[in-house]
């Protein structure tokens, strides 16, 4: 029993942590924190043993339903500090929740070892895009400002199959917009709410049986407060913190991650 007691103690330990730095990314770089959500759950399931057969798909879940509580409450700082552009949400609302739809639906379909090859495969991809200083996007602004709302179609698909937030796509193009590295981040966050709320719709509506096999429940009430801790310290930072750091940060968060997968 004393054995049990203290795994599952790691256990809580572990899914704190996962929400605090989810959290500190959510409010400090619009990502909404499932960047941190998604792999942390994954590593846990597998070095536990724990929903065998779709751990990706269980930490997916389970990040999208932690991003709206992380979600709102950096998205609600950063309107205090109003630095949301509402135009652009209104604009790609619609567009980013069709994505969601495409998203969630593949992930019912991949058997989770293809979506872990997918998985890796995109953020290393996204990693690549933030190092270049997404060169490849502001070489080809012309394209890209005329394909829009294709393109949040698109974000809205990868972060949903990924369970982010949708903000490692959606700060590069926003900056280009806004010029503003701060009201990027806050936008995305925004958006990543949308991302959130309607992906977990359309699970109801897909697979209602995801609610009761797919999500690890016990990680949620330790990641979802921990994750609300960790937005307030990420908003306080970036109002604290220069842009360019912001930058880099967000870059070298992509790369960790990357090469945390291609080990993996």
């Amino acid at each position: 029993v004393c054995t049990l007691d203290n795994e599952m103690m790691e256990l809580v330990y572990i899914y704190i942590l996962i929400g605090l730095i989810g959290g500190i990314t959510a409010g400090m770089l619009g990502l909404g924190g499932g960047i941190i959500f998604v792999p942390g759950l994954l590593l846990v399931h597998k070095f536990s043993g724990l929903f065998d057969g779709y751990q990706l798909q269980s930490a997916v879940y389970t990040s999208l339903i932690c991003i709206i509580f992380a979600g709102s409450t950096s998205s609600y700082l950063h309107f205090r500090n109003k630095l949301i552009e509402f135009k652009f949400v209104k604009k790609y609302a619609l567009n980013v929740s069709f994505g969601c739809l495409l998203g969630i639906f593949l992930l019912e379909q991949l058997s989770s070892k293809i979506l872990e090859n997918i998985y890796g495969l995109i953020l290393i991809a996204l990693a690549l895009l933030l190092i270049s200083d997404a060169k490849i996007i502001r070489n080809n602004m012309i394209i890209v400002r005329s394909v829009g709302k294709f393109y949040f179609f698109f974000n809205g698909t990868i972060s949903s199959l990924m369970g982010i937030g949708g903000g490692t796509l959606s700060v590069p193009y926003l900056s280009f917009l806004i010029e503003d590295i701060k009201k990027s981040i806050a936008t995305a966050s925004a958006l990543g709410l949308v991302i959130a709320i309607t992906s977990i719709i359309f699970m109801y509506v897909i697979n209602l049986e995801i609610f009761y096999s797919k999500i690890n429940h016990l990680s949620l009430f330790f990641i979802i407060p921990a994750s609300i801790i960790g937005s307030y310290i990420g908003v306080t930072m970036l109002k604290n913190i220069n842009p360019d750091k912001v930058k880099n940060i967000f870059s070298g968060l992509l790369i960790i991650i990357a090469l945390y997968i291609f080990i993996d």
